[in-house]
């Protein structure tokens, strides 16, 4: 499988990635508005995906706030994928793989819920990982996804790709994609978690808009 060139930093970043400041500062804060964002559409689900999952720190969240819920977290960062295995240990409501998001190891139609925060600019393959997304989402079920909404991104995009192997999408890049692979989307917002983030929740099988 051919890697995202960043994926070394991640596994560098593993062992204190749960004591970095960004946890409190931009993680946590994101962590919070698409839970709340998936609340406010949904019901509890019954079973949930992070991709791009670190640690399992979103899902760990999500735990505290719904029971009997089953938690998938996928990750392309092997040492990521370890550490999050190492904290939930014994603990059979997690399971942790390593994969793309281009090509998810699980089954499809298997979600209720699929999350992906502040990592969609890493993902190598953006347009295959939102239909990887769709394929393992239930009819009805909701995709959340946040990531840094970049400011002047026409100029910036292409020096961001080069220099951090990152490919952000605007605003208006995001719903076509989603689209594209028949996800609606429901709802999207722009608020501020250190950097400003942009938000959509979209729907499968829902073919309507509110802005």
């Amino acid at each position: 499988m051919k890697t995202n060139p960043g994926q070394g930093r991640f596994n560098r970043w593993a062992p204190s990635y749960d004591r970095s400041i960004l946890q409190r500062l931009m993680f946590e804060p994101v962590h919070e508005a698409v839970l709340s964002a998936f609340r406010a559409s949904s019901a509890p689900p019954h079973d949930v995906l992070d991709v791009g999952c670190g640690t399992g720190r979103l899902l760990e969240t999500a735990a505290e706030r719904w029971d009997g819920v089953r938690f998938t977290g996928v990750d392309a960062s092997e040492e990521m994928v370890e550490e999050a295995r190492r904290k939930h240990e014994g603990d059979a409501r997690f399971v942790f793989k390593q994969g793309d998001a281009s090509a998810l190891p699980v089954e499809s139609d298997s979600f209720d819920a699929v999350f992906s925060t502040m990592s969609f600019h890493h993902w190598r393959d953006q347009a295959a990982g939102i239909c990887e997304v769709a394929r393992v989402l239930r009819p009805g079920g909701f995709f959340v996804l946040a990531d840094i909404d970049v400011p002047f991104m026409f100029f910036l995009r292409p020096l961001l790709r080069w220099t951090d192997h990152a490919n952000f999408q605007g605003p208006k890049d995001i719903p076509r994609l989603l689209e594209q692979a028949d996800l609606a989307v429901v709802t999207r917002r722009r608020f501020w978690a250190l950097l400003r983030t942009q938000l959509f929740l979209a729907r499968k099988g829902v073919p309507i808009v509110r802005s």
